[in-house]
């Protein structure tokens, strides 16, 4: 994947997490980790949701969890999508 995929997969996330899950976008930042972003396990489900409407994957709510950072979860949708293409 290269820079710009990257940043718009990181970009997208955020988005999801600040448009469609509620939480306030000043902490939802690439390098923040889940806990910093304030992404509950509600946020995971929607996040969960929107990815598998939006893209067609089904990702699981633990390996969304699993993650340590919001650009964490983005390289994994990344990885998602390529196996997918």
């Amino acid at each position: 994947m290269d820079d710009m995929q990257k940043d718009d997969l990181q970009k997208t996330v955020i988005g999801i997490l600040t448009g469609k899950a509620g939480l306030p976008p000043g902490p939802v930042t690439p390098e923040a980790t889940l806990t910093e972003a304030g992404v509950d396990s509600m946020a995971v489900a929607v996040l969960a949701m929107v990815i598998e409407d939006e893209y067609g994957l089904v990702i699981t709510e633990a390996d969304l969890s699993a993650n340590s950072t919001v650009a964490d979860l983005a390289a994994l949708i990344g990885r998602h999508l390529a196996a997918k293409a």
